[in-house]
């Protein structure tokens, strides 16, 4: 759903959220400024009182995590997701947690124990325009996390078919995927499926990367340069 539509589905129900946590004076307060500074209706209840209770529809959820172990955090979280919340933010959250809470159901947004109350503020403003607010330490792991999952495979790892050899061969070769079924008597269905494995095996997302790993790696793409109709 792309971010106009999100935000639209938002304006559409109430601006409303609940903190889900400690009975606090400090829970409080947070609800207060809440109502006041982001012109949104805020309610606190207990953890021990929620139990999967549905809260508004189209709420967004602010679970206190303080005092909770990463395991706890993530069952409230299912919890909160299943009750009908649109989004949920932590607040609370110790440092070293970050990384494995961000994978957590529902989980859009991360504030820490030491986060300020107008940088809550701001993050609560952007999440309910339909952003993530996650800390940059999150997002840099994800990044590298992306990145080595997508680095291409070395030829030692990888085990190609003679059929998908040669299917990228003719790729390499500059050929259009009619050219290569026409080469290989295969239909146009059967070299989608031949480069799908390819793509899989080597690492790779798209044809470009393919023919990169097919030019450092193969002995010598099969005729021609250029591509055929």
């Amino acid at each position: 759903m792309s971010a106009v539509l999100e935000e639209a589905r938002w304006t559409a129900t109430e601006r409303s959220m609940v903190i889900v946590g400690r009975r606090s004076m400090q829970n409080s307060l947070v609800a207060g400024v809440i109502d006041e500074r982001l012109g949104c209706g805020c309610q606190v209840r207990p953890i021990y009182q929620f139990n999967g209770l549905p809260v508004a529809s189209g709420a967004m959820v602010l679970l206190d995590a303080e005092g909770m172990s990463t395991q706890d955090i993530d069952r409230h979280a299912r919890a909160v997701l299943a009750s009908g919340a649109y989004r949920i933010a932590l607040m609370n959250v110790d440092e070293g947690d970050a990384n494995a809470l961000a994978y957590s159901p529902g989980v859009r947004g991360i504030f820490f124990r030491e986060t300020s109350q107008e940088n809550l503020l701001k993050g609560l403003r952007a999440m309910l325009g339909g952003a993530y607010w996650l800390p940059r330490s999150v997002l840099e792991a994800h990044f590298e996390k992306t990145r080595r999952e997508a680095r291409p495979a070395s030829p030692a790892a990888v085990q190609l078919t003679r059929k998908e050899t040669e299917t990228l061969k003719l790729l390499v070769g500059g050929h259009s995927n009619s050219v290569i079924a026409r080469r290989l008597g295969v239909s146009p269905h059967t070299v989608k499926t031949h480069l799908y494995n390819v793509f899989r095996k080597i690492g790779v997302r798209n044809r470009v990367q393919a023919v990169k790993w097919g030019m450092d790696h193969l002995a010598r793409p099969a005729g021609g340069t250029g591509s055929e109709s």
